[in-house]
């Protein structure tokens, strides 16, 4: 009842945000094919990349195995993954912003004080996140097509990352009944699905011995699509079956609990705060710890891979002479250093610049604050608060990412200095986050994000050679950049961290002075 009006208004408050991950999604996809074609123009190439690179333990792992050495199945078997993991996160965060959150904030209540049918919000919900997917596909198999792919494989990579999409919305559409928090929500979605795609990675590195092992999993329905390479349609008729069954179980667990609860009952704390928990920074600290204790770990899982398994593969493909060019465009006649800074320096930019942007943007969905604002405490202090962790955080991934790194050849200055010198990069686009937080209000969280989305586009724009040197300059990751067009000395450094500490102060002045609706 009245799911209709429900779809018209979801789609009313989010007119940019559906968009703008669409486009972000299908511009990764547009990128990607672009710089394969740069990076491995040739057949021989590409299937010494095969041969090296994609049997690597690290890469079966992270990517997933490939499916044929042509130009499409070597893009998908990069980015193919990753494109699913993409529509995955943001599935979940819509799905539990119109819904678990919805109920949080009270909205839910006010809406079913209308005629509107106790499922009628999870279904407008499900239907707009599962057709934006079904959008993404479309537009993911368009930008392939234009790029010279064939339709199959291109329609085939669509369907993959829609799948992803798919998934996780179905996992967060029975996690947001199990849990009362819209927080605990995403945790359990997100948890349950990188699990499944961890145990399907086990599966790749196992071999055939293991390979029964991600048929279990829908993630390695996905990968076994093989686009490009001798597509298999019917693995999407399981994702088909697997997300209605997913569903129907959220349905049914919705008609057994009572609207602002969940199943299964939060923790209780204790009775009385820690001193811990007296101050803002003890808040903040409490908020962010889960996040941040979770990249880390993550930091730590990805360096060591790629420092242990991943550094001789990747400095052995550097040496094979597939990279000549595409090391002489990057200034430097030692293909082998410069994709390896390469891999590592992609992993950690698009990484930990989108935690720092996701943890300034914790500072508007911050439900107490209002009552915590009404103590002695000012708006700045609060806000620092919560920064400290955007530019801390960063820098204990980053640390631990270059310790791993080390840890294959027992270059651990090396492996910190390949990592920590991106940091300053990172902070000038958190800074423009913080800026657009202080004086935009709501539309903070665009330019945020779309500071990050132009500055790699600018940066793979350079690297395909359409974009030229002094426009790129403008870009605060052409600073810190793996290739020699960089200069990284200490006053390149300083500058931009310079410029990150300005746009902080100009986002707390603007704070400061305009009305705190959040």
């Amino acid at each position: 009842m009245n799911t209709a009006a429900l779809i018209r208004l979801i789609l009313r408050r989010d007119r940019v945000w559906q968009p703008l991950w669409i486009l972000l999604v299908a511009l990764f996809v547009t990128t990607t094919v672009a710089t394969i074609g740069e990076l491995l123009p040739t057949p021989e190439a590409r299937l010494q990349y095969a041969d090296e690179i994609v049997n690597n333990p690290v890469i079966l792992l992270m990517q997933g195995p490939s499916y044929g050495d042509s130009l499409g199945a070597v893009a998908a078997q990069q980015r193919g993954a990753a494109t699913a993991v993409f529509a995955a996160l943001a599935s979940v965060i819509l799905l539990v912003k119109h819904t678990r959150s919805d109920e949080e904030q009270g909205r839910r209540e006010l809406v079913g004080s209308a005629a509107v049918g106790r499922h009628a919000p999870l279904t407008a919900a499900l239907i707009v996140v599962l057709a934006a997917n079904a959008v993404l596909a479309v537009l993911i198999a368009v930008v392939c097509v234009s790029a010279g792919l064939p339709l199959a494989g291109s329609l085939a990579w669509g369907l993959m990352g829609a799948s992803g999409g798919w998934v996780g919305a179905a996992l967060a559409a029975v996690a947001v009944q199990v849990t009362q928090t819209a927080r605990a929500a995403g945790a359990v979605a997100f948890t349950v699905w990188f699990a499944a795609y961890l145990v399907r990675g086990v599966s790749d590195v196992g071999g055939p011995g293991m390979e029964w092992l991600g048929w279990l999993m829908p993630q390695g329905w996905l990968l076994r699509a093989r686009p490009f390479g001798g597509e298999q349609w019917w693995v999407f008729l399981l994702v088909a079956v697997f997300v209605a069954a997913l569903i129907g179980v959220a349905y049914a667990l919705s008609a057994r609990r009572d609207i602002g609860a969940g199943l299964v009952p939060p923790r209780l704390g204790p009775a009385q705060a820690p001193n811990g928990l007296r101050g803002p920074l003890g808040l903040a600290w409490r908020l962010h710890r889960g996040m941040a204790l979770a990249w880390i770990a993550g930091a730590a899982f990805i360096g060591a891979a790629v420092g242990l398994g991943g550094q001789a593969a990747i400095e052995t493909f550097g040496q094979s002479g597939a990279l000549d060019l595409w090391a002489a465009r990057m200034g430097t006649g030692d293909p082998a250093e410069i994709f390896f800074r390469l891999v590592v320096y992609k992993l950690a930019m698009y990484s930990v610049s989108l935690y720092a942007i996701m943890t300034v943007l914790r500072l508007r969905g911050e439900q107490a604050t209002e009552l915590f604002l009404s103590h002695p405490v000012s708006r700045a202090r609060w806000a620092v608060s919560h920064l400290l962790f955007a530019v801390a955080v960063p820098v204990a991934v980053l640390v631990v990412a270059g310790f791993g790194l080390g840890l294959g050849n027992g270059d651990f200055a090396g492996g910190l200095a390949t990592t920590t010198f991106i940091l300053p990069g990172i902070w000038v686009i958190a800074g423009i986050a913080v800026a657009a937080f202080g004086l935009f209000r709501r539309a903070g969280a665009v330019v945020g994000l779309t500071a990050l989305a132009l500055s790699i586009a600018l940066e793979i724009g350079w690297e395909v050679g359409l974009v030229s040197d002094s426009l790129f300059m403008s870009s605060p990751f052409a600073h810190v950049h793996y290739s020699t067009l960089a200069d990284r000395g200490p006053g390149t450094l300083l500058g931009l961290t310079l410029v990150a500490a300005a746009f902080t102060a100009v986002g707390l002045y603007g704070l400061r002075r305009r009305d705190l609706a959040l």
